[in-house]
């Protein structure tokens, strides 16, 4: 037998093996466990005696990793509680202004913040997306596609032929888009299948139209100068938009019955098979720079640079009718805004500003309340040595989503919120 086939069956009759009385031990070690932790709740021990009943948890612990392969759980739980990974770091953010968990993709990789401030790194990834209800992430790690629970769990990874870029979770949660090269992709949500949709798409990232049945999931995707609306299953093609500017994101409204295409000169609003219901032009020498729709699909910001200048401005749109046809300016400041996403409550929007190294955390309701977030690259740094310095990307938010995710029979629940794309995908052929 040679010799590493000998340790390993050695390894696993030794780690299989049950020594006598394991039970007793166990039993023992957790009456031990359970007297300690209740003397330490009822009671403030001076240090020393502390440090004896802390050095009693240990060895008991201790006797239960070596006595039973049940040990291997507990060590689990006590590297949880004793050392906590070192992702899982408090933040001086403080508390988020709404409830909910801010999705946030830094150089560093993504994390996911509490409502609390509280905050944690996902892991080694250069894009993230909620879920539906935020009960996943799912990420992109090179040419991989990656599903995440939100403390980090890896769930699974998928390959792709080309570099992965701007998930898009299925209102249903069974599927998720996803570009890998040039081309549109969509994976099962469980890994058990995915297949390309269509090639060379545009710029903006794929979305979904809420409210379709289930088979029968309904995606919108650029492709040359129209919008292509598909019935993924099928696949079907439902519709498609005029020709027009090729659009940096695309928006369905709440009720499934709108399509929003921003583009860096214009906006149009199509109907669910791509008609062209409405179209609002930007002012002459500004373009569009990053937008985000709310969650109840009424109001649509977006970012708007004065290049010539170098300054920008948050522009709010109406799209259920409601209000004066032309925008609120919500905000206006030197340099670029990048990074839009509102809470899911719609009552704050997170607008970025690279120059300034901050957040904008505003509220539409209150226009003079403002809460600035400064030296936003240091504090989602993340081992990143240029966010360190201050010379990396503004960390982006993609998303908002729930604190905790929601039934998932409940009816009439919105999916979590969806920022802005990437500033780098912003489309020249826009125009």
């Amino acid at each position: 037998m040679r010799r590493s086939a000998f340790k390993r069956r050695l390894r696993d009759e030794l780690h299989g093996a049950r020594p006598p009385r394991a039970a007793e031990a166990e039993r023992r070690a957790w009456d031990v466990v359970r007297t300690a932790h209740s003397e330490r709740d009822a009671v403030r021990r001076p240090a020393a005696p502390r440090r004896i009943a802390v050095a009693a948890l240990a060895a008991a612990l201790a006797a239960v990793l070596v006595l039973s392969p049940a040990g291997a759980k507990v060590g689990d739980w006590i590297g949880d509680v004793v050392d906590p990974s070192p992702d899982a770091t408090p933040s001086t953010l403080g508390s988020l202004p709404a409830d909910g968990r801010l999705l946030v993709v830094a150089p560093g990789g993504p994390w996911v913040v509490s409502d609390d401030g509280a905050r944690r790194r996902l892991g080694d990834f250069t894009d993230a997306t909620w879920s539906p209800g935020g009960l996943f992430v799912a990420a992109v790690r090179g040419r991989e596609l990656v599903a995440l629970e939100p403390d980090g769990d890896e769930r699974w990874a998928r390959p792709a032929p080309g570099r992965v870029s701007t998930p898009r979770w299925s209102p249903d949660g069974f599927r998720i888009a996803y570009r890998s090269g040039g081309d549109l992709w969509v994976a099962a949500g469980d890994n058990s299948s995915a297949g390309r949709l269509a090639r060379g798409i545009g710029p903006a990232a794929p979305a979904w139209r809420p409210g379709a049945r289930t088979p029968g999931q309904v995606v919108a995707f650029s492709s040359g100068r129209r919008v292509r609306i598909v019935e993924e299953d099928t696949p079907r093609l439902l519709g498609m938009t005029p020709p027009g500017p090729v659009p940096r994101e695309l928006w369905w409204t709440a009720d499934g019955r709108r399509l929003v295409a921003v583009s860096t000169s214009e906006i149009r609003v199509h109907g669910a098979r791509g008609r062209l219901l409405r179209r609002m032009s930007l002012r002459s020498g500004v373009s569009a720079t990053g937008s985000a729709l709310d969650t109840a699909g009424r109001r649509l910001a977006v970012a708007v640079e004065e290049t010539s200048r170098r300054a920008s401005e948050v522009l709010v749109y109406r799209l259920d009718g409601r209000g004066r046809p032309a925008p609120d300016r919500l905000y206006a400041g030197p340099g670029s805004f990048e990074g839009l996403t509102w809470s899911i409550d719609g009552r704050v929007l997170v607008v970025g500003l690279p120059e300034a190294d901050q957040w904008l955390l505003v509220s539409p309701r209150a226009r003079e309340q403002l809460k600035e977030v400064s030296g936003i690259r240091r504090k989602f740094a993340g081992g990143s040595r240029a966010a360190a310095r201050g010379t990396a990307p503004v960390p982006r938010p993609p998303g908002w989503c729930y604190a905790e995710p929601p039934d998932p029979s409940a009816q009439g629940v919105p999916a979590c919120s969806t920022g802005a794309a990437p500033a780098a995908r912003a489309g020249g052929p826009g125009r």
